[in-house]
């Protein structure tokens, strides 16, 4: 389809996904396209540290293979954690893979539009139940009660973990899903928290903006190393309140 090769370099032979930032470099643009969503595809996009989002181009579902030109990377030692959240911790548990189905169908319609679409989310899926290539697709989630209130997704890659979309439904909540998951990758010793784009609540937590090369670098170096395991499933509302207000900062 040359008319989408006019805005993006198509890759059509996975095998090729090493060249990505070179493609993207010589457009001076983050994206190359792709139109297999097969969960093997979408694990080598992430094991090559991209990020794969989707879009209907058309009426054509293609894969984004997005290269960032600056990247958020937080260096866990330096989770800066907010005193005030220990009062939206209030009455919360945490939970690690509860329920990635549900917790994935909320966030896509939590959205009026998303990039999260279905051949895409069926390989997420795929690859939380069967991982490949080292690349693992799991839910952090936050439930007030019965209720989900707050939650994301994403995936680790080697001693890697990266966010890609998330969800809150209650004030506070979000910002509780994430000082927890900071607390909980630094304590199962992650290099590093890979958290895409540039947000202002990313950097808030401690994050730093890097370049391709270096962050590309960085990544390789860490994607082969053994995955840690996660040093908690779950913590109920007692155990939340006492990490947040233990580790929070002014």
């Amino acid at each position: 389809m040359k008319w989408i090769d006019d805005w993006y370099p198509v890759i059509l032979d996975h095998s090729v996904l090493p060249q990505v930032p070179h493609l993207v470099e010589k457009r001076n643009g983050e994206f190359c396209v792709s139109f297999d969503f097969n969960p093997t595809v979408v694990a080598d996009v992430c094991y090559c540290g991209y990020m794969p989002m989707g879009e209907i181009l058309r009426t054509t579902p293609v894969l984004l293979i997005k290269s960032h030109r600056k990247r958020c990377v937080l260096d866990l030692q330096n989770l800066h954690i907010s005193r005030k959240l220990k009062r939206y911790g209030r009455g919360l548990t945490f939970h690690i893979n509860r329920n990635f189905t549900d917790c994935l169908h909320r966030i896509t319609h939590h959205h009026s539009q998303t990039w999260l679409i279905k051949p895409l989310r069926d390989a997420f899926t795929s690859l939380h139940r069967q991982p490949m290539a080292g690349v693992s697709f799991h839910s952090i989630e936050v439930y007030d009660g019965q209720t989900l209130v707050a939650g994301e997704i994403g995936y680790t890659t080697g001693a890697i973990y990266s966010s890609l979309a998330g969800f809150h439904t209650r004030s506070g909540s979000g910002s509780v899903q994430l000082a927890l998951l900071g607390l909980v990758l630094a304590e199962s010793q992650f290099a590093f928290w890979d958290l895409g784009m540039e947000v202002p609540y990313k950097t808030a937590l401690g994050a730093h903006i890097v370049d391709r090369e270096t962050f590309l670098h960085q990544w390789k170096i860490n994607r082969n190393s053994l995955t840690p395991s996660w040093s908690v499933h779950r913590l109920d509302p007692q155990t939340v309140v006492e990490k947040l207000k233990r580790t929070s900062q002014p």
